[in-house]
């Protein structure tokens, strides 16, 4: 019986593909057992031919280390180990890139959200690392000598850039200058453009003494005339940096001169005359002087008074009659002596010095109740002399 010939044709095919199936298995062999040796493989190494690694086909003492094979053998580190050959602190067998690598802690210096976008040559130039300068300036000089809106070097600011900039700023214009570092801008130094205190885009030393910006104020000032009235030129001893105006003055004037009873009723010009302020008396005689010498009742000038008239009147009174005389040298206050008019003892309204005692005590009743008084006389000034309280 003769076989089928597609049978014979079917088995023929078979044994010419087992070679062929056999070879394919080798060409592609399974990696697997690669994971129980020295250097288990993962990432990209999974697809990497054999032989990239097994140099002319010799397996035994392959090196492990990954500078070996990128650098030693290959040398395709762009940066030629200056970043070391522990490429695992950095690399992934996943691919060269994203490199995962610390820049804060690795060097001391975080990247911020625009360094972050940088390609590591924008910063080390030449791929010079070891060297790198922190410090902003190094690598923004050039933004700084060219910015404009304000010119940074004609205004003398500072090349700390951190002092107004913030590393946190995805742009340069996310600027955070703290101008109260240097002047507190309150009231309507907050509403002004800088060129107002800046002249010609100048900010290296503005004057930051109120007098330095407004000498013009000061001097065309007419009520009160500052220059004439020789007012301080501290100009925040009258008014204060948070008024919204020139006429918030604060003026404290207790610090010259207390203004209480009918002083804190009149008007600038009743005590300082002719709109001059500087060298005004602070002593009541200095402005009461003619009020002390045509006062009558009695007249001071006559009695004698001091001219120190707050021996008398109070300040804080509201008329000069409310005056408040002290009679120290004799008591009037109480007993017989209480209630007499001045003109009992002080006869001569010109002179209160001179006084009497025999208005009221007679002379005979006087002699008799001294009878056997050694050195008594009927006089005034010896009654006083033995008498200086008014009584026996």
């Amino acid at each position: 019986m003769r076989p089928n010939r597609s049978r014979l044709h079917l088995i023929a095919l078979l044994m010419l593909g087992f070679p062929a199936l056999a070879w394919a298995q080798w060409d592609t062999p399974n990696r697997a057992f690669h994971k129980d040796t020295a250097f288990p493989l993962d990432g990209r190494h999974l697809t990497v031919p054999c032989a990239s690694c097994h140099s002319n086909g010799v397996t035994k003492g392959t090196p492990t280390s990954c500078a070996t094979c990128h650098w030693v053998r290959r040398q395709d580190d762009p940066y030629r180990t200056r970043l070391g050959t522990a490429c695992e602190q950095c690399h992934r067998t996943s691919g060269w890139s994203p490199v995962k690598w610390d820049h804060a802690a690795a060097t001391g210096m975080p990247l911020n959200l625009a360094h972050k976008t940088l390609d590591c040559a924008g910063c080390h130039k030449d791929r010079v690392f070891t060297a790198a300068n922190a410090a902003c300036i190094t690598c923004h000089r050039g933004d700084y000598d060219r910015t404009a809106s304000p010119n940074h070097a004609a205004a003398g600011f500072s090349t700390q850039c951190t002092e107004c900039h913030r590393v946190s700023d995805p742009t340069f214009a996310g600027r955070a200058f703290n101008h109260n570092a240097f002047f507190p801008l309150v009231g309507q130094h907050a509403v002004q453009n800088c060129a107002a205190c800046h002249v010609d885009g100048r900010y290296h030393g503005t004057s930051r003494d109120c007098i330095g910006c407004h000498r013009d104020d000061y001097d065309r000032t007419g009520a009160p005339n500052h220059a004439a009235a020789g007012l301080s030129t501290v100009c925040d001893s009258c008014h204060r940096a948070s008024d919204a105006g020139w006429r918030g003055v604060g003026l404290d004037h207790n610090q010259f001169f207390p203004l209480v009873g009918r002083h804190a009723t009149q008007t600038c010009a009743a005590c300082h005359l002719n709109g001059v302020y500087k060298g005004t008396a602070r002593d009541c005689d200095g402005c009461h002087t003619s009020q002390y010498n045509r006062t009558a009742s009695p007249s001071h000038v006559a009695a004698r008074f001091p001219t120190t008239c707050e021996v008398c009147h109070r300040a804080t009174d509201t008329a000069w009659t409310q005056g408040r005389f002290t009679h120290s040298w004799f008591p009037i206050t109480s007993g017989k002596h209480a209630g007499n008019p001045c003109s009992a003892c002080h006869q001569n309204p010109n002179d209160f010095t001179q006084f009497t005692c025999l208005t009221c005590h007679g002379r005979t009743k006087t002699d008799d109740q001294h009878k056997g008084r050694t050195g008594y006389r009927y006089d005034s000034l010896a009654c006083y002399s033995c008498h200086p309280q008014g009584k026996g």
